[in-house]
């Protein structure tokens, strides 16, 4: 009879385990993505009184007699669904529609993950959450380690000059703007001959002219001087001849602008000087086109945080996160900078544009190495993990990785199956609290039986005590 006790006593235990459980659902009914646990049970071991028989040509068989000994907490499972989208209008809140998680490192540099997307910046610019853990940045799109480095939103820099004439300008004027040498690979016609694909023509634009080249003026110079020396030297091998010229000249925004003055067309198919890459593959230029085409906007410098303070320094104005979890940092010039992927070296690279629209070359951004050393610190780094079920719950809205939870991919969002970013708002507790209700009253009554049970057990065994009196 005393087996009663304990059995019912397993009953007593687990069903207040389980409303432990409901109870820390309730109390986190309001926290940031929080993710709700269930408590599932299972059946002890049973007293096996007869074993069973099986049957024979004479005889039935018969069933195995077991005795439950109770039953114990089998498993506290997390139901990781998405909570709902809930607006706080603040630029630096963001919630991850789907799998992933936000990476953070604490002061010990220990990385945890967290769904908890409430960030801001701090006094140096890098994005903290709201118990100062530094928010990463990604490294890559597939990574199998995690970033050490945080998110970092510039909180000045020195920009280019815009809305002036570039002309004349000296590059250092243009905070050190940069010409590139190369080829640029073209064929041309005249209306009765032509340079054909196979036998073009090529233009070298040499070191020393680019060296030479104070302004965007004189760089265009070197440019024509290459191309007329290019149809000179094809002339000198064919016949017949090309008559054909090309002019070269500067625009105020700093590109330049290439057009026949003579002859019936030029297309150009290759260059290896990265002012010309929007020439390349332009089909042709010809007679009737008055306007010319342009090559690529100038490769400007743009410092970064700059340790002196130059007069046209600008400040940080304001921030948006992307989709993807690349960041966009506005400037009080109306300058915009933030980051690109790019598909052919698998990196991020800077993306810096004026605010009279002018596209800046990602590789010419240059940094101050104490503050900003790469750019992938303008995109957020998620992770993925193969089993969410063994992750490690934390404090602060923190997991971490346990012994269970298989591999770990770091990336962004939108890659290797993470979900996209939903800015202005945080993801709330996904807690169903009609359920969790309905579930405590199950575990109260559970309690009540068990109680019952014990009363009736400890009842027997006195009366038994009473007999022989």
């Amino acid at each position: 009879m005393s087996q009663a006790l304990f059995t019912s006593m397993t009953g007593l235990n687990v069903a207040q385990q389980a409303i432990n459980v409901v109870s820390n659902n309730v109390a986190n009914i309001n926290t940031t993505a929080y993710k709700s646990a269930d408590a599932r049970f299972a059946t002890l071991f049973s007293n096996t009184l007869t074993a069973g028989n099986a049957p024979t040509a004479t005889a039935g068989g018969t069933n195995p007699k077991q005795i439950g000994l109770g039953v114990k907490l089998e498993a506290i499972t997390r139901n990781f669904n998405t909570g709902s989208f809930l607006s706080t209008d603040m630029a630096g809140d963001s919630m991850i529609s789907g799998r992933g998680y936000y990476t953070v490192m604490d002061a010990s540099n220990n990385v945890f993950l967290t769904r908890d997307g409430a960030f801001t910046l701090d006094a140096n610019g890098d994005m903290i959450t709201a118990t100062g853990n530094k928010v990463l940045g990604a490294l890559g799109v597939a990574n199998e380690e995690a970033s050490q480095t945080p998110v970092h939103i510039p909180q000045s820099i020195t920009p280019t000059v815009s809305g002036a004439d570039l002309t004349t300008k000296e590059l250092g004027d243009l905070n050190n703007a940069k010409f590139t040498a190369g080829t640029i690979v073209f064929g041309i016609s005249d209306g009765t001959n032509a340079s054909a694909d196979n036998d073009p023509l090529v233009a070298t634009i040499p070191e020393t002219d680019v060296a030479s080249a104070k302004t965007v003026s004189s760089f265009a110079s070197a440019v024509q001087t290459a191309i007329t020396n290019a149809i000179t030297e094809y002339n000198s091998t064919h016949t017949p001849t090309i008559s054909a010229g090309v002019s070269v000249t500067a625009k105020s925004d700093g590109t330049l602008n290439i057009k026949l003055t003579s002859g019936d067309a030029i297309r150009f198919t290759n260059q290896s000087t990265s002012n010309f890459t929007t020439v390349c593959g332009y089909d042709q230029v010809t007679a009737a086109d008055t306007e010319g085409v342009s090559s690529k906007v100038l490769s400007y410098v743009v410092s970064v945080e700059p340790e002196a303070s130059p007069t046209n320094r600008t400040s940080l104005s304001s921030y948006s996160i992307g989709g993807d979890g690349t960041i966009e940092a506005a400037y009080d010039n109306g300058d915009k900078m933030t980051v690109v992927y790019n598909d052919v070296n698998g990196n991020f690279e800077f993306q810096y544009v004026t605010a009279s629209g002018v596209n800046i070359v990602a590789d010419d951004v240059t940094v101050n190495q104490n503050v900003l050393s790469s750019s992938s610190q303008l995109v957020m780094q998620l992770a993925t993990v193969t089993n969410e079920a063994g992750l490690v719950s934390r404090a602060d809205n923190l997991w971490t990785i346990g012994p269970d939870t298989g591999d770990v991919t770091y990336t962004v969002a939108g890659q290797m199956g993470t979900g996209t970013l939903q800015t202005g708002g945080l993801e709330g507790s996904n807690v169903d609290l009609a359920r969790e209700l309905s579930n405590m009253i199950i575990a109260q009554r559970a309690i009540n039986a068990n109680s019952r049970v014990f009363g009736t057990a400890s009842s027997v065994m006195e009366t038994l005590s009473q007999l022989g009196r």
